[in-house]
């Protein structure tokens, strides 16, 4: 008899912490961006990696529709130059210019001169978007020189760049945001072994330094956010109808932008994704494994098909 108070009063706990999780987790997908704190007059300017295509040019679509200025990096100038022109017909108000710099292979002095072209505008925002080597296949077919590439596009690029501009935006008056597009591939998932730890290198590096950012005093100046990206059609290889869990690109945009300032260090962007990988969570991980596993692996004989 003594034990019922004890589990009734264990019952209400467990509900009412159930119960904050989950506003918590809708309160997320429902609060507005604060994406306008960042920006600061006609002279605010942008700087999305990786904006030839995808994620990232939707990105440079939807931060110009918010009024920013952007430059466009890609390592193709005439696809940079051919987005720039759109851009501009699109937004006549809004001023472009593109950077061009191979994220696989770009060294540390060329990523400090790109930096440097930048001295003279007025930039609060980076977005390290640029990514590469999505390629579904097993490990021991993977190359030296695949493994290099996501290593550097995903990894190296977006540290270096990142360390660069730091200073910068801790010297500005104004605020900054730093966006790092990460992937919900980051762990557990087979034939995107690489891939997956070159993203979750970015992700504990972005975190990391968030977390950093509130003990050198510098939180409330520099925004730090790590966005969890799942399954996008129209960016990368993906090219796959549009469906409930796997949104297009523009959609992914706005949804990234749109987590802006929510305080955390680490979110999932679209909501569908993030009800997919709370559900995937929560189960055992021999069953989340026994569902993830067989799907990859008609992924890579679809590859295999292909090639």
């Amino acid at each position: 008899m003594a034990l019922a108070p004890i589990l009734t009063g264990i019952g209400i706990l467990s509900i009412v912490f159930l119960s904050l999780r989950f506003v918590r987790f809708i309160c997320l997908y429902l609060r507005p961006s604060s994406l306008s704190r960042y920006h600061n007059g006609d002279e605010s300017w942008a700087l999305v990696t990786g904006a030839s295509d995808g994620i990232g040019k939707n990105l440079a679509i939807e931060l110009a529709r918010n009024d920013f200025n952007v430059v466009l990096h890609g390592r193709n100038p005439g696809k940079l130059e051919s987005m720039a022109d759109y851009l501009r017909q699109q937004f006549p108000m809004r001023k472009f210019r593109t950077a061009v710099l191979d994220a696989s292979s770009a060294t540390p002095p060329e990523i400090s001169d790109l930096v440097s072209s930048l001295e003279d505008i007025h930039l609060t925002v980076l977005v390290n978007n640029v990514a590469g080597g999505q390629i579904v296949q097993p490990l021991t077919n993977t190359t030296a020189e695949q493994v290099d590439l996501s290593m550097n596009c995903n990894a190296r690029f977006p540290a270096h760049l990142t360390r660069s501009l730091l200073p910068r935006f801790a010297a500005s008056k104004g605020r900054s945001l730093i966006l790092n597009i990460g992937s919900a591939a980051n762990s557990f998932v087979p034939y995107a072994t690489v891939y997956g730890g070159s993203k979750a290198c970015n992700q504990a590096m972005s975190t990391s330094l968030s977390v950093e950012m509130v003990a050198e005093n510098l939180a409330s100046k520099i925004e730090i956010l790590c966005i969890s990206v799942g399954a996008v059609t129209e960016a990368a290889q993906n090219k796959a109808p549009v469906s409930l869990f796997t949104p297009a690109a523009s959609t992914m945009a706005k949804a990234i932008l749109a987590r802006v300032g929510c305080g955390r260090p680490l979110v999932v962007g679209y909501f569908w994704h993030a009800v997919q990988l709370a559900f995937l969570r929560a189960m055992p991980m021999s069953v989340t494994t026994g569902i993830v596993a067989p799907i990859m692996r008609d992924r890579w004989e679809d590859e295999k098909r292909k090639q």
